[in-house]
């Protein structure tokens, strides 16, 4: 795929939405009105191609942003071409204009990590990147958009900042980021870091789209548990980042711990909804 640098601003705004959740479908469907736009983890349609009409359904309600776990960009591999073809088939469904993943690593050669791993910020692993994603991109015929995560450890020896990464690989690629407010806050309480110095050297020229979530406290960890309410500390982040930089689409994300009613989602997606919507009118 041929680096368009102007390839973000021919994104359509897609507003405020939910992860979509088998547990909660019914209520999802039901809110149709108060949910402009929904994330789905593409992996389980790859794995069940039996589901796909599922995801036909989901986007024939709804805009739908196919968001995968299982590329691991940062291997030394280049990415299974099954697996490309994949979530190609995902991507397409959905019609969307780009892929979303995670910066990381989940794999190494004959070991599936199980989770998402961080990388070692080298130049070396650097090159294997930019090769990943640009193979990503030609299978797929659209941008990735890539997401930073959260982590218990930094790998000693790093050459490049997180920031400086991303920074060289979506100038290499011309890929987009997914800025994630919450793994922000939460890696700025657990590595003692400024988490708006860290925003300042971001290429936020480059964010495509925002997720938020709810942390929690565990052993004296603030962990990204996906189950709690949105914690303030986020929101602030949040308004800091829409008056830094335009964004697209704004998800949360609740995968455990689901309230009775999903009021208590609805109104966090039109919370988020009334920051981009500020945003956007003084653009």
């Amino acid at each position: 795929m041929a680096h368009q640098a102007d390839w973000i601003s021919a994104v359509p705004f897609l507003g405020s939405g939910l992860g979509y959740r088998r547990e909660i479908r019914d209520q999802i469907f039901g809110a149709r009105d108060a949910i402009d736009v929904l994330e789905v983890i593409a992996d389980p349609y790859v794995q069940s191609p039996g589901r796909l009409d599922e995801l036909r359904e989901l986007c024939d309600a709804f805009p739908v942003i196919p968001h995968g776990v299982g590329l691991s960009p940062g291997s030394a591999q280049p990415p299974d071409r099954e697996y490309l073809a994949g979530i190609r088939k995902v991507s397409d469904i959905t019609g969307m204009p780009f892929y979303s993943e995670h910066l990381c690593m989940t794999r190494a050669p004959g070991i599936d990590l199980g989770h998402l791993a961080p990388l070692w910020y080298t130049e070396e692993v650097l090159a294997d990147t930019i090769r990943n994603v640009e193979i990503t991109q030609d299978a797929l015929g659209k941008p990735l958009v890539l997401e930073n995560i959260t982590y218990v450890l930094e790998i000693p020896g790093a050459t490049l900042t997180q920031t400086e990464f991303f920074d060289r690989l979506v100038e290499a690629t011309g890929c987009g980021v997914l800025l994630d407010i919450t793994n922000v806050f939460i890696n700025s309480v657990n590595h003692r870091f400024d988490s708006d110095e860290f925003l300042d050297r971001m290429p936020l020229q480059r964010v495509v789209k925002v997720h938020l979530a709810g942390g929690l406290w565990h052993q004296g960890v603030l962990v990204d548990g996906h189950s709690e309410v949105v914690q303030e500390e986020s929101w602030t982040l949040l308004e800091k980042l829409v008056r830094r930089t335009g964004v697209k689409a704004c998800i949360l994300e609740h995968d455990a711990n689901f309230p009775e009613s999903i009021d208590v989602l609805l109104r966090q997606v039109a919370r988020a909804r009334s920051i981009l919507t500020r945003q956007s009118q003084a653009a």
